[in-house]
């Protein structure tokens, strides 16, 4: 109660909402897609954070953010919000850092064709904003996720071709979790601890407030929807391991005896259908019915082209896919490959340069069912178990401080970076105000 109190006064001249629910207010959505909301759009899109019973969700402006992570005195680690995506963007006695509300910044640099990002936009503003300038970035899969896409590698369709969205940075601006001001940028900083740790590890480290990206030219995209059997799957990545850089799989698994599969190429074939960019990109999920309002955690996974080994794994993971506990509870892959193996490992903090393929597990339970959850859980890290042979890294895309693979997946996304980059920590988060590495 102290510590709430602390926080209360310190935050005084900020906007604070109390323990409010947030309503979802969207104009229309898709699952895994693009998103048009209404202007009074939710902090949480993800409903385990709304629901979560916060102390409390402070906005500052952006020149109050230095000041607010300097003097925090509430309850630690202080969780932040941008894109509102993740499970732990609001934890239960804790405050959250609401980044949306005065972080709304997208601003075009037409002298280098570059673009500034606040830390409030979610990557499909940024798409759509770029439009008029006919340039896209690379971006994901989904419109949702906010500058942490970025900043935690940030892989979609045409990383094969451009690299990760990471790799397109020029500029970060920030504060530190001790509250120093920070404006770095890759011509000058590329070869610092410190820019090395902002990318692929920033949550941890600092506040980013804003970034500066290269962008590509808009260019129309070919798209194929199919639905395959589970067996299939080992022949198409082999083939998609063989395809050239212009070219990159998908597939989502979520019934037991079918796969939807997302083909994307910069060039036409037989089947394809045409889409003028990334901001026309068509759901993963395909025509599959929305899920109902779930709770989720996902953990995202990294290996080499090793398409071969996945035929070892498939009967057990049709065997599991058939046995899910909650209907949602899913297995998702995308490709990587060719452009983002041609940076070294020590550029960066993602450090899993070998990796061409991403899948990600996402258990799901029905809010308030704590067997539910632990049922769905128990079910993920089977499917983790299974794959780790064939994807033995991880992608920190989100993070599970409050489960006990916490310290087993920091471990495998960070590798023998893991070591320096808590020294950088305690360095630049003396006080962990910034979540726990």
């Amino acid at each position: 109660m102290a510590a709430d109190q602390n926080a209360k006064t310190l935050v005084a001249g900020f906007r604070v909402l109390f323990g409010q629910k947030v309503a979802l207010l969207f104009q229309w959505f898709d699952d895994i897609g693009r998103i048009a909301m209404d202007s009074d759009r939710p902090v949480f899109f993800n409903a385990q954070a709304a629901d979560a019973r916060r102390s409390g969700l402070v906005s500052p402006r952006p020149a109050e953010l230095a000041e607010l992570i300097q003097n925090w005195s509430g309850p630690r680690p202080l969780r932040l919000c941008g894109g509102g995506t993740t499970s732990r963007a609001a934890v239960a006695d804790h405050w959250t850092l609401d980044l949306q509300t005065h972080f709304q910044r997208v601003e075009w640099q037409p002298a280098d064709q570059s673009v500034w990002i606040g830390a409030g936009c979610r990557m499909g503003d940024v798409l759509e904003a770029l439009l008029p300038h006919g340039r896209s970035v690379a971006a994901g899969l989904s419109g949702l996720p906010g500058l942490g896409y970025v900043l935690t590698g940030g892989m979609g369709p045409l990383s094969r071709q451009v690299g990760l969205a990471v790799d397109q940075v020029l500029e970060i601006h920030g504060v530190w979790g001790d509250g120093s001001p920070f404006a770095l940028s890759r011509a000058a900083d590329a070869g610092s601890l410190e820019w090395r740790g902002l990318c692929g590890a920033a949550p941890f480290l600092g506040v980013v407030s804003a970034l500066r990206m290269a962008t590509q030219p808009l260019l129309p995209l070919w798209v194929e929807q199919c639905v395959v059997s589970p067996d299939q799957l080992p022949e198409l990545m082999l083939q998609a391991e063989a395809s050239n850089a212009s070219t990159s799989l998908q597939w989502h698994w979520e019934r037991a005896d079918a796969v939807q599969l997302l083909r994307i190429a910069d060039a036409p074939w037989v089947g394809a259908q045409k889409i003028e960019g990334l901001h026309q990109l068509p759901p993963l999920r395909g025509s599959a019915p929305m899920p109902s309002r779930s709770h989720t955690d996902v953990v995202g996974l990294l290996g080499p082209a090793a398409a071969e080994l996945w035929g070892v794994v498939m009967p057990d993971l049709c065997r599991l896919l058939q046995h899910r506990p909650h209907p949602f509870c899913s297995l998702a892959c995308q490709q990587l490959g060719a452009a983002t193996q041609q940076v070294a490992a020590e550029a960066s903090s993602f450090v899993h340069r070998t990796a061409e393929w991403k899948p990600w597990i996402t258990a799901a339970w029905t809010p308030g069912d704590a067997p539910g959850q632990r049922r769905s859980l128990s079910w993920l890290e089977e499917v983790w178990q299974v794959l780790q042979s064939v994807c033995p890294g991880v992608h920190l895309a989100q993070f599970h401080d409050h489960l006990p693979f916490h310290h087993k997946e920091l471990e495998a996304a960070f590798g023998s970076w893991l070591p320096e980059l808590r020294k950088l920590k305690q360095r630049l988060d003396p006080a962990g105000t910034l979540p726990t590495l």
